[in-house]
């Protein structure tokens, strides 16, 4: 139940709240008062005023509708975090003094963002922290001396070693940021390979969401944040259903994260809006969105890891680069697959946007789709979105290595073995008839389940290999065929991806073996 209360004055006393709500009045925090706020917790009031030797640490949501006076100076105010999240401050009164709180997981990347003023990189000592150069398209590692300063809207990338401190919390100390911003130093360098890519952070001691509200002058509409070894995206200028990239099912920007927006101007300017900012908790995966547009949504799976890239056909797309729509590919870990295709010669794009009559005016209809990871890897592509085409003019997946096609109509997924070694010019998107499709191709192999069996039917004289994994990715069997009706035992029952690979045959099916 949430609590009203009209006035709070604290005398040297301790007190952990839960949801409470003080109507238009103050609350006093004075000789030596001290109040936490919990995980999980709202709280909000009018004013706020934390007297010298008091302290309000915060791990909840705290919004402070009026004034924020701290006389405690930085320890007065601390916003907490921890491996499970962090603690939000919503208010409107700048330079606020406060300790604020960064948790960072050892032996992994973090794109991060310093959430003060007067940060300096020394805050980060005993942890790697380097710095992105858009002209040079390069990072610099930030060593000393430790008194270099940090820009409160630049990101930043840190990796905390288990040879050095391990997991840890940093602790930033100075004042908040409140109202309205931009970012104005963003710098564009037309021809290189990360041209206009900047690294920029959330300067708010929030949650800040990048949506339709930002004015933006000479940047595109993607935001870029990266997590866990793979990049995820958000665009609120897209159509509906179309917003999200490869998993990131909102815009929010947890504070003291750093994510990359891009330049496509001469001008670059992106203003933010103190409205933008929210109390939300980032990791809570949403509904996605149904979209109404003729797309498709290309996701590769291997090694834990997944990786996405979009054909969307738009009444005002274009066959160049938009720089409001399209997105150029960020290349995520190397263990992690890569999947984008290449609209034209030297860009490689995650999102491309086309006219929506761009299949019935282009002859040959083939988009090339480029593909890298680097270990030898089993990997499972499924394609998303079919239901909006016209099933009688089929969409073919062509694999210039095995040199197959594949009929996405009869079955969405594909199976396949990838390394370092192959060419990463590897498939193209055929829309209608390819002239080269094999004529067995859709009769050549019948996959089914009865029981604990798989059955493969293979054409006469004809030899295979076929491949089951369950639906963690994990190989269950391999095994060579050589006759004309194989069947193999599978001792677990569920959900299965069988693959069988020989000549012109290239088939994926999934199966269910009973129980």
């Amino acid at each position: 139940m949430r609590k009203y209360i009209k006035n709070i004055i604290l005398f040297s006393s301790c007190l952990i709240i839960s949801n409470l709500t003080i109507g238009q009045s103050t609350l006093n925090l004075v000789n030596g008062s001290k109040l936490t706020i919990a995980s999980g917790t709202a709280f909000q009031n009018n004013d706020l005023n934390i007297g010298t030797g008091s302290q309000l640490s915060n791990r909840g949501n705290l919004t402070v509708n009026g004034v924020l006076a701290n006389f405690a100076g930085t320890t007065g105010l601390i916003l907490k975090a921890d491996d499970s999240g962090y603690g939000s401050l919503m208010h409107y009164t700048p330079l606020v003094p406060a300790t604020v709180e960064q948790y960072l997981v050892s032996e992994r990347w973090h794109l991060v963002s310093p959430p003060i003023q007067q940060a300096t990189i020394g805050i980060y000592e005993n942890i790697y922290l380097k710095e992105w150069s858009e002209p040079n398209t390069a990072w610099t590692y930030l060593i000393t001396p430790l008194t270099i300063p940090m820009n409160m809207h630049e990101g930043y990338a840190a990796w905390t070693s288990d040879d050095l401190i391990g997991t840890t919390t940093v602790v930033f100390e100075g004042n908040l940021r409140a109202g309205n911003t931009g970012y104005a130093n963003l710098e564009f360098s037309a021809g290189t390979s990360q041209e206009g890519w900047n690294l920029v952070g959330n300067p708010y001691p929030s949650a800040v969401e990048w949506n339709a509200s930002w004015f933006l002058n000479d940047v595109g509409g993607w935001a870029i944040v990266y997590e866990n070894g793979t990049y995820k995206g958000w665009n609120p200028w897209m159509p509906t259903g179309e917003k999200s990239w490869n998993g990131k099912n909102d815009g929010f920007i947890a504070p003291t994260q750093g994510f990359w927006i891009r330049a496509t101007g001469s001008n670059p300017y992106v203003s933010v809006p103190q409205t933008a900012r929210s109390h939300n908790a980032i990791n809570f995966l949403k509904e996605t969105e149904i979209t109404d547009q003729q797309s498709l949504h290309i996701t590769v799976s291997a090694n834990a890891f997944s990786d996405e890239t979009t054909i969307l056909f738009l009444e005002d797309g274009t066959v160049g680069f938009d720089g409001l729509y399209d997105l150029e590919k960020h290349m995520n870990v190397a263990e992690s697959p890569n999947i984008f295709s290449i609209p034209f010669a030297e860009k490689k794009f995650a999102i491309n946007v086309l006219p929506s009559d761009w299949i019935e005016n282009t002859t040959p209809a083939v988009i090339p789709l480029g593909f890298v990871i680097e270990p030898v890897s089993d990997c499972f592509l499924e394609v998303s979105g079919l239901d909006k085409f016209n099933s009688m003019q089929p969409i073919y997946l062509e694999d210039l290595k095995l040199g197959t096609m594949h009929n996405l109509f009869n079955d969405n997924t594909y199976g396949f073995v990838a390394s370092a070694d192959d060419d990463p010019n590897r498939f193209l998107l055929h829309f209608g008839q390819p002239a080269t499709t094999p004529e067995n191709l859709e009769t050549a192999c019948n996959i089914y389940a009865y029981g604990h069996y798989v059955y493969i039917k293979l054409p006469d004289g004809q030899s295979a290999t076929a491949v089951i994994h369950d639906m963690l990715g994990k190989r269950v069997i391999t095994k060579k065929l050589k006759i004309n009706m194989e069947k193999i035992w599978i001792n677990n029952g569920g959900a299965y991806i069988v693959n069988v690979y020989t000549g012109n045959i290239a088939k994926t099916q999934k199966i269910f073996i009973d129980f």
